[in-house]
């Protein structure tokens, strides 16, 4: 099984939950329960692509909504980000939002404090 940091976790799974978004909003059709069968950070995102290789403009549309989903996310708390992966079906434990908040939180108040 492939080892991730902490911050590629966090980006994998914002980028999933953003994914699902996307997906929903894109591909409502898409079977989005079955993508999270073994789930694992990346893997909806992953999944999403690969069976949408052909169609280029859905592929377009969803990345670009998730991209901007997962700037979003970057500033939620750990009990949002429960509930909003929660709302998409995705696994979501206490320990991996709080890591995940965390890491955000920190990322932002290092380049407050480099800006000074």
């Amino acid at each position: 099984m492939e080892q991730h940091t902490v911050a590629q976790r966090s980006h994998l799974i914002l980028a999933d939950i953003a994914m699902a978004a996307a997906i929903r909003t894109y591909d409502p059709g898409f079977d989005l329960a079955g993508c999270l069968q073994g789930y694992g950070p990346g893997a909806v995102r992953d999944r999403w692509l690969d069976a949408h290789a052909a169609d280029e403009a859905l592929r377009r549309r969803v990345t670009t909504l998730a991209n901007a989903g997962v700037q979003s996310l970057q500033s939620h708390s750990a009990d949002q980000l429960i509930d909003i992966a929660r709302s998409y079906g995705l696994p979501l434990s206490a320990a991996a939002a709080g890591e995940i908040s965390d890491h955000f939180t920190r990322r932002r108040e290092a380049v407050l404090t480099y800006r000074r």
